[in-house]
């Protein structure tokens, strides 16, 4: 089994107005070796979630939550450490049962 690649660097977290995000410099999504758009696990100051890398202006991004800003305390302009790593897991999404009925009665 091969090892993990984990890829580490320090950044500012970007705002343009509500919206917050971590621009991702090209040489790790390259490194990263599966596209342009890779599914990562985000690793900020500690605090760990799920998501995809975005192309947005010709730019590498991840986007951070508000969600997440309130779980971990971070803001637009601070600085931060990332790391990454290609998340190879499924991703699974829970049905609710009325919703599961619903579309077994359609189909």
């Amino acid at each position: 089994m091969a090892a993990i690649k984990k890829y580490s660097f320090n950044t500012n977290i970007l705002q343009i107005g509500n919206n917050t995000g971590i621009a991702v410099p090209a040489e790790v999504v390259e490194k990263l070796g599966a596209g342009k758009k890779p599914p990562v696990k985000v690793t900020v100051n500690e605090y760990s979630y799920r998501n995809t890398i975005a192309v947005m202006g010709g730019k590498f991004v991840i986007g951070v939550s508000a969600a997440i800003r309130n779980e971990t305390g971070i803001k637009g302009g601070d600085n931060v450490k990332v790391t990454l790593e290609l998340d190879t897991e499924p991703r699974e999404v829970a049905i609710l049962a009325d919703f599961k009925e619903m579309l077994d009665a359609i189909f």
